[in-house]
């Protein structure tokens, strides 16, 4: 079983790695404004249900802060990346700046909506394992979490440069999306969650 929760703690940090990726890159949806992360956030919601629900919440702690701490790294080794001057031949260090930069406020407002949203996440999945099913569970741990994950990260990171009305409609759009996304996988985290298990 160890070996497994190993696969499971891989996986779900090379998928918030590729999601915070993806996250540099906006689209609308029926009005919505997404990022392009939403593609890979069914792996890291399966993950971190699966985790939650196999090994409890204290190993999901320990898989998430894990998680953190490679963002963080990844985060710290990119801005060394950009501002290492490149060989005279590398023509695209203006792009490639462009694409990477992010600012402190950013950084911020994603690291404190990520550990709150997905040690809530984590939580309400284990607190009433023995009372209410996995779909429930799981259902409502993503509308709890994501809408917090989603309203830190918009109030921290554009607070005072979008109005209020631009970010109500982030956190609601992308809590709705995500929650949809747990809906329609959850047939997925379930199969793998009684795979594991027996």
């Amino acid at each position: 079983m160890e070996k497994k929760n190993n696969y499971i703690f891989g996986i779900y940090c090379a998928a918030l790695l590729i999601q915070n990726i993806l996250a540099l890159k906006t689209i609308d949806i029926v009005g919505f404004t997404l990022t392009t992360g939403i593609l890979i956030s069914p792996v890291v919601f399966i993950m971190q249900d699966v985790e939650s629900e196999l090994f409890g919440y204290k190993k999901a702690r320990q898989m998430i802060l894990l998680a953190y701490l490679m963002n963080f790294v990844f985060t710290l080794v990119v801005g060394l990346a950009i501002i290492i001057p490149p060989a005279p031949f590398y023509v695209n260090q203006k792009a490639f700046s462009a694409l990477f930069a992010t600012t402190p406020r950013i950084v911020i407002a994603s690291f404190l909506a990520y550990c709150a949203g997905s040690l809530t996440n984590s939580k309400i999945m284990t607190l009433n394992k023995e009372k209410h099913s996995l779909f429930y569970r799981a259902i409502s741990s993503t509308v709890v979490g994501q809408f917090l994950d989603n309203s830190i990260f918009a109030f921290v990171a554009f607070y005072g440069t979008l109005p209020l009305n631009s970010i109500f409609m982030m956190i609601i759009g992308a809590t709705i999306f995500e929650t949809m996304y747990e809906v329609v996988f959850y047939p997925v985290t379930k199969d793998v969650i009684n795979k594991l298990r027996n």
